[in-house]
């Protein structure tokens, strides 16, 4: 450890990071750190404070604590949770800056003595790597590459919730266990605006009991823990961590603190049919109010913009914040029919949108509107009209002349008025609350917010200045304003935000949570320990893609996903009820999605018609299938067609008829010298092309790729897709051409057409390219050239051993490791799964010769059970029969332990394996040469059978007496890191002739 590092380096690392010095409290908390080890359980920071530097804070901790070895007491992953999805966008771009400049630090600079720090606890890997997470979906690459490598995880509460519950959305059920595992060992996760996710809290709070010394005998000291942050805790208790003195009378801060915020407190009257649309009357008068309640909004955004143009305020910044999806598109659409769009520019942000499709305008629009350091004068080129949902209202850092929003509980409020002259600029600003009779009635239980509305309109009502003349009263939402205000009248629990309480995570929920192949049938809702048990998460990815058709059935679909893998950067998060409402053709209760967990709906009751499919993607071709409305669950990722519609350029839009944009290219384009694929096919191309690209498909279809290729280009394609077929002269290998992906026309001719690199392009300045776990065999049994079997297990366990000493693991945890990943492939020398391994070989397998881990060729479908393999056999089950024959066996420390993580080295079973195999008990007895000894191989009872015993228990009762040992997260982190060690392995042994990328997959 040569780079130096002390605490009092912080302010200049943040300067240097950021532009900068930290404000005085951030100071303070690396303090705390740095003396106490511990991160404070509370945070009670105000909005603008600046609490997205908790990361920056986070980091700098952990370099502090490099050398610490097992005395580490900063987490290597972090994770920062917010219930919003831009905030995660926001969060994500704060901990990206911070590692690009760690990764381009000056010799010589603090920044550069932090990063070579964090590397030596990656042993060598990368400084920090930041992902995003924004829907799982499975088979994407993976962010959980070394249980060592510094790592800031910024994502919602679905998706870090459920995988912290072994349930992660999207995660395939082999990957599960290293989720929960790094996510619930050495990780601190914090929970941004907490009172908004108590529930989560709560949850979390079990977890802690749950990893304490009472609940395991062995202990294992690898930090964690978590930190809540918000101003407006649900319940406080001792040692939170406030502002102070010196940070409210900061010239920065303290300017954001003391700004005046005056906000009108609008009510309207009920609409009259006769003000509103003759559709409006006719649909009822539900649709009445909601028009008419769009009218005001519209009214309040001319009349705050008009007062900031009348006080020299020439271009401002308005929003207007509402509290459903479909009302932010109609107010916003009434909006653009009221202003010169040619001088106004305007801004629809709603979460229900394409990650790729809103980052295409969205980042480059919203940078005029950044919080500026200082509280200096800002100057617009064009005034800026702003439609959003309550996707605005927490973190997202952008400042605001004028805020006009609906009504909503008190904290809401609060967070919406936090983006109201947030830099506390020496300028005008004004807002607007907007209270419409059906908010205020007291029968109204609101499927978002309850009977929060009335009571929040009460306490500001009792609290509001005269307003005027004929004007509304007048209430400051400033910051020190309120703050004073809520300590004389503390603003009452049935004026913030309902929140529910979780339900207690037993012993019983944690161990059928924990058991991941299979999932039990019973198996607990995690929904329920993430929002309480009334809310409804985004737990439906959907996918859109041009060239998938219900008619082509569920093996053909999932061959062609295979090629082009959906991403999550071109999904859109939904509820269920939302999902199968459209799919179904009914949207009528659209105006009910809001951008937050809002209570359940009456899922059934809308679905009528059931003739729109969608495909169920897994990533497993056994449980990938399409399925229609009513089987949807949640958590799962659907893939629908194009032509379906449900999309406009700003997000969702279950009215939209138009075929939706496929975004499998771009989504993919990140990944390219993993594996690389360009599609061209009808849906993707223009439809007047169609015949033309038939026609030149039937010619060309004998000639070289380049050919083919080169004869496309002369049909009218979009530039990305002309660009992408350029590219394949980048290719590592020879490019292989499909022409049969989407079947002949009635003439014979190819429809479509598929280039592939199956190892990918030759890219350059990618420092990474994340491949998938090698759960399957096919997959994971395949390497640039032949791997023999003692080699690879000499890899792996010295990659285990590796990790376990960079982690800090005790020095017998870190033996068992390595013992496991030495004798964690045994079973591979079945003379079966090495006939698997050389199928293809003209020669027919070499069983005298040295025995295979891995085949240099791809292995199609039918070569496991041409070789005489059954159905769904997995090798890692046998590996633990013949690991108890073989002497270095008695090397354990834990035996227990090293079994269990031999037979989960693939994510299979816990507890049960999903195959049987009884031609190996009835055959002969035959021994094998595996690492130095002479092992018997057959007959074996292995941990697939009821009838397996290790000292007196079965594998079922084996990881029950794991789980009580070391505790259900402890132990799932320990398999991660064998895991690991044995994908980063195989991920060498995929390298093309030592190139810098390895593979990402290979298609079947």
């Amino acid at each position: 450890m040569n780079a130096s590092l002390s605490r009092g380096d912080f302010v200049q690392f943040l300067r240097e990071v950021h532009g900068y010095e930290p404000f005085p409290w951030q100071v303070r908390l690396l303090d705390h750190l740095a003396e106490t080890g511990s991160w404070p359980k509370l945070l009670k920071l105000p909005t603008a404070s600046g609490k997205t530097s908790v990361i920056d804070i986070a980091v700098f901790f952990l370099a502090l604590e490099a050398g610490a070895g097992a005395r580490r007491r900063a987490p290597v992953r972090m994770g920062f949770i917010v219930d919003r999805r831009l905030v995660v966008d926001d969060a994500y771009e704060h901990a990206k800056r911070l590692a690009e400049k760690l990764a381009q630090a000056q010799e010589g600079t603090v920044t550069a003595r932090v990063a070579a720090r964090l590397r030596d606890v990656s042993g060598g890997g990368e400084s920090l790597v930041v992902q995003r997470l924004r829907g799982g979906l499975p088979r994407e690459d993976d962010w959980a590459r070394t249980p060592v490598q510094p790592t800031v995880v910024c994502s919602t509460v679905d998706q870090i919730g459920s995988r912290l519950l072994f349930r992660g959305y999207g995660v395939s059920d082999a990957m599960k266990p290293v989720h929960a595992g790094l996510l619930g060992v050495d990780c601190q996760l914090f929970l941004d605006e907490a009172h908004l996710a108590e529930p989560l809290r709560q949850t979390l709070s079990w977890i802690e009991a749950y990893q304490g010394d009472s609940w395991k005998p062995v202990d294992i000291e690898m930090p964690w823990g978590y930190t809540v942050m918000t101003a407006t805790p649900q319940e406080e208790g001792g040692g939170a961590f406030d502002l102070a003195d010196e940070d409210t009378h900061h010239p920065i801060l303290g300017a954001r603190w003391s700004a005046g915020k005056p906000v009108r407190l609008v009510e309207f009257k009920k609409a009259r049919d006769a003000s509103a649309s003759n559709d409006a009357v006719a649909s009822g008068s539900d649709a009445v109010d909601e028009e008419h309640r769009v009218q005001v909004l519209v009214q309040e955004f001319l009349h705050v913009a008009q007062m900031l143009r009348s006080q020299g305020v020439a271009n401002p910044a308005v929003a207007v914040v509402v509290n459903r999806v479909g009302r932010a598109r109609a107010v916003f659409e009434a909006l653009r029919a009221v202003l010169d769009v040619d001088q106004w520019q305007t801004m629809l942000i709603i979460g229900p949108a394409r990650p790729l499709d809103r980052d295409a305008w969205l980042t480059h629009a919203l940078e005029p509107l950044r919080t500026q350091p200082r509280p200096e004068v800002r100057r617009l080129a064009a005034p800026v009209a702003l439609v959003a949902t309550q996707c605005v209202e927490v973190g997202i850092d952008i400042d605001l002349d004028a805020v006009v929003s609906d009504l909503a509980p008190i904290d809401a409020l609060r967070q919406r008025f936090g983006r109201l002259n947030r830099a506390g600029r020496p300028t005008p600003c004004f807002g607007a609350v907007v209270a419409a009779p059906v908010d205020l009635s007291a029968r109204t239980d609101d499927p978002v917010y309850g009977r929060a509305l009335a009571e929040a309109w009460a306490y500001l009502k009792r609290h509001a200045q005269p307003g005027g003349r004929k004007e509304p009263p007048v209430i400051d939402f400033g910051l020190a304003a309120f703050h004073r205000l809520a300590q004389e009248d503390p603003v009452p629990a049935e004026a913030m935000s309902q929140t529910e309480d979780a339900p207690t995570l037993m012993p019983a929920h944690v161990d059928l949570l924990t058991a991941t192949s299979p999932v039990p049938a019973a198996d607990p809702d995690v929904s329920l320990y993430l929002h309480g048990p009334r809310r409804q998460p985004d737990a439906v990815s959907v996918v859109w893609r041009a060239d998938v058709d219900p008619s082509a059935g569920d093996d053909a679909t999932y061959s062609l996903l295979q090629l082009v893998l959906p991403r999550s950067a071109e999904a859109v998060e939904l509820p269920v009820w939302a999902v199968r409402r459209w799919l179904s053709h009914d949207s009528a209760k659209e105006i009910e999605l809001a951008d937050i967990a809002s209570r359940r709906s009456d899922e059934e009751a809308g679905i009528r018609r059931l003739e729109r499919r969608a495909f169920r993607w897994t990533g497993d071709p056994d449980t990938s299938h399409w399925v229609n409305a009513r089987q949807i669950r949640p958590g799962d990722t659907v893939i629908v067609p194009a032509q379906y519609g449900g999309l406009d350029p700003y997000g969702w839009n279950p009215d939209w008829n138009e075929a939706a944009r496929d975004l499998g290219l771009e989504a993919n384009l990140p990944f390219q010298a993993g594996y690389f694929a360009v599609r061209v096919a009808p849906g993707l191309i223009p439809a007047e092309e169609e015949g033309k690209l038939a026609a030149l498909l039937a010619e060309y279809e004998v000639f070289p790729w380049r050919d083919a290729r080169d004869a496309l280009l002369e049909l009218a394609l979009d530039e990305t897709l002309r660009d992408a077929l350029g590219k394949l002269d980048e290719a590592r290998s020879e490019v292989e051409v499909l022409y049969d992906v989407y079947g002949r026309d009635e003439l014979g001719r190819p429809r479509g057409i598929v280039f592939q690199a199956p190892r990918g392009l030759r890219v350059s300045g990618q420092s990474r390219a994340a491949a998938p776990s090698t759960e399957d065999d096919a997959f994971g049994s395949l390497a640039s050239l032949p791997v023999l079997l003692d080699e690879h297990c000499l890899r792996v366990s010295e990659a285990a051993a590796r990790f376990g000493r960079l982690a800090g693991l005790p020095a017998g945890i870190t033996q068992d490791l390595s013992l496991a990943g030495l004798l964690h492939d045994l079973g591979k020398a079945d003379p079966r799964f090495q006939a698997f391994l050389a199928y293809g070989d003209p020669l027919g397998p070499n069983l005298e010769g040295p025995l295979l881990a891995k085949s240099g060729r791809r292995l199609p479908h039918q070569a496991r059970w041409q070789a005489g393999l059954p159905y769904r056999w997995r090798h890692e089950a046998l590996s633990v029969a013949v690991a108890l024959r073989h002497p270095r066996f008695r090397e354990a420390k834990d035996p227990a332990l090293v079994l269990w993580l031999i037979g989960t080295h693939h994510g299979y079973g816990r507890p049960f394996f999903p195959h049987a195999d009884p031609e190996l008990r009835r055959a002969t007895e035959a021994t094998q040469s595996l690492l130095g000894a002479s092992v018997a191989i057959s007959p074996a009872t292995g941990p697939q059978e009821l009838s397996f015993d290790w000292e007196g228990e079965d594998w079922a009762g084996l990881y029950e007496r794991l789980k009580a040992r070391y505790g259900a997260w402890t132990i799932a982190y320990l398999e991660s890191v064998l895991r690991l060690a044995d994908h980063r392995v195989s991920e060498d042994e995929r390298r093309v002739g030592g190139t810098e990328h390895a593979l990402e997959r290979i298609p079947t």
